[in-house]
């Protein structure tokens, strides 16, 4: 029950005026800041009564100056969330006041710049790039300064002597391991942190690529329920056509997508394999006719001739899906919408023409702007999420290929895509 207790009320010290939404690594630094004040507050307080009793008046004091004007205001810092400010107070504090107390109240038996030893830690964890070097570097400087000062006080000169060195090394293996452990760490939060945004963009790029095929199948379910009401039998025939290839459809492309997600969960990674391009295309584009039918809009391939290619035949399939679902979206109802496939020089192009909306010029120059994502409305009222084309860049950038746009308001888009055959 105690332990609960205590377990729980250190707990609260350590989260303590601390932004839960904060990145992970300054929501470390944030907590171990909690950590450092709360228990130095502790030992300042224990060391204020050990200096009284013991009748170290001057010491005493210190320790109570040192409440004052770091923990209380330290603790003010971290409920405003000024933690910045906070972090560069505490370190800051911790060598000044350790250089001034015992240059004015020097102890023998004690030495207590020894503290900054163990203390300069603190400053590697506590700080990145430059700023970590240059806080570090502080806390010998402050240390060798008060170990001579104190000597010149004590036996009126200063001698360099081998403990000094001994010192030096110290200092030197206390920052090689320091730095060990905190670029391990910071290691492993790259790691997860990778990890976990690839399976952000698996999670978004499944759920993109089965929306929009799912939308015409509800569609046709719909209109097959009006044909039931009806009693029009012919009708409900051919809807059941429709469903029943649209669901294989799906269910394919589902199990193809989860069962390469598996194969992803470290990052994107390109697995390149000998393929006819035209046979990927035309794949894609029997899928895709889920969405065309709807809006009686034809899609037409056009090619001189068989073309074999090197590349990610998921990744590939993924962008051209998105290119060819996205000309469809914006197409008007019996439209047409051409894929071209060609051969250019070592190159392959792959082109999704459509006569539909367009864009104007910002629109388009923007479609790959990972800072902008929107989406607009297709010609029949359908959603998007503005994800697919930031998808396809990203599949075809993968495999070193280019994807380029023209476009024109109201007069049509095009997309193509650019391969290596190799």
């Amino acid at each position: 029950m105690i332990f609960s207790f205590i377990t729980k009320f250190l707990k609260k010290l350590v989260n303590f005026g601390v932004d839960q939404n904060l990145p992970y690594l300054e929501l470390r630094k944030v907590k171990l800041l909690n950590v450092i004040v709360f228990s130095v507050t502790a030992i300042l307080l224990i060391f204020m009564i050990i200096n009284f009793v013991i009748g170290n008046y001057v010491l005493a004091i210190s320790d109570i100056i040192m409440l004052f004007i770091v923990s209380a205001p330290s603790v003010y810092l971290q409920y405003k969330h000024h933690y910045k400010l906070n972090i560069l107070m505490i370190t800051s504090a911790f060598f000044v006041y350790t250089t001034i107390v015992t240059i004015l109240e020097y102890d023998v038996y004690r030495q207590t710049e020894h503290i900054l030893l163990t203390i300069s830690v603190m400053a590697i964890f506590l700080f990145d790039g430059w700023r970590k070097q240059v806080m570090f570097i502080i806390f010998p400087i402050a240390f060798f300064i008060i170990k001579f000062v104190t000597m010149y006080q004590l036996e009126g000169y200063i001698e360099i002597q081998p403990l000094h060195l001994i010192y030096g090394i110290t200092f030197l293996i206390i920052y090689v391991i320091s730095s060990y452990f905190k670029n391990d760490m910071l290691h492993f939060y790259d790691l997860l942190k990778q990890s976990n945004e690839t399976k952000d963009k698996l999670l978004r790029l499944v759920s993109h690529d089965i929306r929009s095929p799912f939308s015409s199948l509800l569609g046709s379910s719909d209109l097959q329920m009006k044909y039931l009401e009806s009693g029009d039998i012919n009708k409900i025939k051919n809807t059941s056509v429709i469903i029943n290839s649209a669901s294989k459809k799906i269910y394919e492309l589902t199990q193809t997508l989860l069962e390469w997600s598996q194969t992803q969960s470290e990052g994107f990674i390109v697995k390149k394999e000998k393929c006819v391009i035209n046979d990927v295309v035309k794949h894609v584009v029997d899928f895709c006719t889920i969405s065309a039918e709807p809006k009686d809009i034809e899609l037409i391939v056009k090619e001189s001739h068989q073309l074999t290619i090197s590349c990610d035949i998921i990744m590939t399939q993924i962008a051209l899906r998105n290119i060819i679902m996205n000309a469809i979206k914006f197409s008007h109802r019996k439209s047409v919408v051409e894929i071209c496939i060609s051969e250019q020089n070592d190159f392959v192009l792959i082109s999704v023409a459509d006569s539909g909306v367009g864009m104007d010029e910002g629109s388009y120059k923007n479609l790959f702007n990972e800072n902008k994502i929107w989406s607009n409305i297709g010609t029949e009222k359908e959603q998007g999420t503005g994800l697919g084309l930031l998808i396809c860049k990203e599949m075809i950038a993968k495999q070193s290929g280019t994807i380029s746009v023209i476009s024109e308001l109201n007069k049509g888009t095009t997309i193509s895509i650019l391969l290596n055959k190799e």
